[in-house]
């Protein structure tokens, strides 16, 4: 009897932890046709905003469906994979709302993909970074850096976890590309050269004859 007691106690504390979103809002995420903004790792079916590299790959552009959402958790499925993600570590720095939806995203990330240079393209889909990557292919390779290390992806530092004890650091130049990579990372450390922008023909004016 005094352990049913505990028990029960222990999941009115929990549930008071995690209060389920209003079904106004759980309903708006149910709703919309998702995707996946980048590489997710997990070695469970809980993941967080640590981001830890670590595990199975649920890959960029998965096509995803919100199951049921907290006020700090969101639990959805990719094809068999259910995952529970959970805003543990950047809550100064965002809400949980605003980073669901860096997460899950409206737009399939494969259009921007298909524009990157083909190096980009191998090394987003094994997960890697490397020189001359831009911000966007590296959030597409390895998700966001934890905002509790990198506050803004505006700074030209970000750091992430490996794992739970070790870090890396990717450092970017004036140009937003990747400069220097430190640590343990998953990376060839090859140069990746982006494709040289071709100028917008000339307007050719029209003068209307007197």
């Amino acid at each position: 009897m005094r352990r049913a007691i505990a028990i029960g106690f222990v999941g009115l504390v929990l549930a008071a932890c995690h209060p389920p979103v209003s079904p106004e809002v759980l309903r708006e995420w149910q709703t919309r046709s998702l995707y996946t903004c980048c590489n997710l790792h997990y070695e469970g079916t809980e993941i967080n905003d640590a981001n830890y590299f670590v595990g199975s790959t649920l890959p960029f552009g998965s096509p995803a469906t919100v199951e049921k959402m907290t006020n700090d958790s969101i639990t959805f499925h990719a094809g068999s994979t259910v995952l529970t993600l959970v805003h543990s570590f950047g809550r100064d720095q965002e809400s949980s709302q605003q980073f669901f939806s860096k997460i899950l995203v409206d737009t399939d990330p494969h259009i921007r993909f298909a524009t990157f240079t083909k190096m980009a393209q191998a090394a987003i889909q094994d997960g890697r970074v490397e020189r001359g990557m831009t911000k966007e292919q590296v959030i597409m390779s390895l998700g966001y850096p934890p905002t509790h290390r990198t506050a803004s992806t505006d700074l030209n530092s970000w750091t992430y976890w490996y794992n739970r004890w070790v870090t890396y650091t990717v450092t970017f130049n004036d140009k937003g590309l990747v400069d220097t990579i430190i640590g343990n990372a998953p990376t060839k450390n090859e140069v990746i050269a982006q494709p040289t922008p071709v100028p917008p023909p000339p307007v050719r004016s029209i003068h209307k004859k007197k």
